[in-house]
């Protein structure tokens, strides 16, 4: 996968106050607070493993992002986030 040009190492427009990891670690949760699909938040997950972001990183922008927005947006986007992550969904049977 191919990032943007932002994200790549050499991108030099401007001097980001930020680094990579964090930009990167931002537009996860920008894409969580608006309800992205799983397929986008599998490309930014991707990404954020890319600049060192582990699984622990990606859970606590989930958890911060869902204070923000809201519990209602956080239980909306948990799941596809778990998939994004290569977390099997639990069939319902499961839950008993």
């Amino acid at each position: 996968m191919k990032p943007t040009p932002e994200f790549e190492h050499d991108y030099a427009l401007t001097v980001p106050a930020l680094d990579r990891r964090t930009r990167l670690l931002v537009r996860l949760a920008a894409l969580i607070a608006v309800g992205a699909c799983t397929e986008s938040l599998r490309w930014a997950v991707e990404l954020a493993a890319t600049s060192g972001a582990d699984d622990d990183a990606l859970a606590a922008v989930l958890l911060t992002t869902g204070s923000a927005a809201g519990s209602a947006q956080l239980v909306e986007s948990a799941p596809r986030l778990a998939l994004a992550l290569g977390f099997e969904p639990d069939s319902p049977a499961d839950t008993y």
